[in-house]
């Protein structure tokens, strides 16, 4: 019994270790432009609503990219379907090397769970002002410490206008691992930020954002009229 207990727990633990994995990587796949539409679906969240300047907690309830898009729920085709097609082929390994039917059951379960609520749940709430962690004695630290960190995500932009820091969403092995973790705040890259604008301007002539100006991130040039030009002012505009 024990064993079987054992086992099933190695399984599960594995399943998230694969899931973080295989987020870790499609996370950065959507920032690379690699693929084109991918890449674009995802910037309507990091330009149009929560952009590098931009307050990432507006309010007190998420701005989802995927209205008016094909999603299931608030999961949008560019993680649906590389991320379907990644579990398919994770599957089969599984059966190619001889896995039972039960325990290839436990990373399925495993995988979907932990990806739903770290990639759905978990990240949508780090945009919420006021949600529950964030005053929860157990909690507390690691979440601040985690949306810190996502936050910086949001912010840290390479020159072709892509982000380039912190893709995990709640823990930050791979980060660690493959050279992207940012504990830091980087200084804030302008000519990357032009860049995006170039790259995906269009986006921001959408019907989602024509409804809701305060939507529409602002220029570099009207930034620097409006703001404090240094990168703490902009950071305690976009906290």
């Amino acid at each position: 019994m024990m064993k079987n207990v054992i086992s099933v727990l190695a399984w599960f633990a594995a399943s998230i270790a694969v899931s973080e994995l295989l987020g870790y990587l499609l996370h950065r796949l959507l920032h690379s432009g690699k693929i084109g539409f991918l890449s674009r679906s995802h910037m309507r969240h990091h330009l149009v609503l929560y952009g590098p300047m931009r307050s990432q907690r507006p309010a007190d309830r998420y701005h989802d990219a995927t209205t008016g898009q094909i999603a299931l729920g608030n999961v949008g085709l560019e993680w649906l379907v590389p991320g379907a097609m990644l579990l398919a082929v994770s599957i089969a390994l599984l059966h190619f090397l001889h896995v039972t039917v039960f325990h290839q059951i436990v990373f399925l379960v495993g995988s979907l769970t932990w990806s739903f609520v770290m990639f759905s749940y978990l990240h949508d709430r780090m945009h919420v002002a006021g949600f529950w962690m964030e005053t929860n004695p157990w909690l507390k630290r690691w979440f601040v410490s985690a949306r810190n960190a996502h936050d910086i995500h949001h912010w840290a932009l390479n020159d072709r206008g892509f982000m380039d820091k912190n893709f995990g969403i709640a823990f930050f092995w791979f980060d660690r691992l493959f050279g992207t973790l940012a504990k830091e705040w980087p200084i804030f890259n302008r000519r990357g930020y032009t860049s995006a604008l170039e790259r995906f301007g269009d986006l921001l002539d959408s019907p989602a954002t024509r409804r809701s100006p305060s939507s529409r991130p602002l220029s570099t040039a009207s930034f620097s009229e409006e703001h404090a030009t240094d990168d703490v002012g902009i950071r305690a505009i976009c906290q």
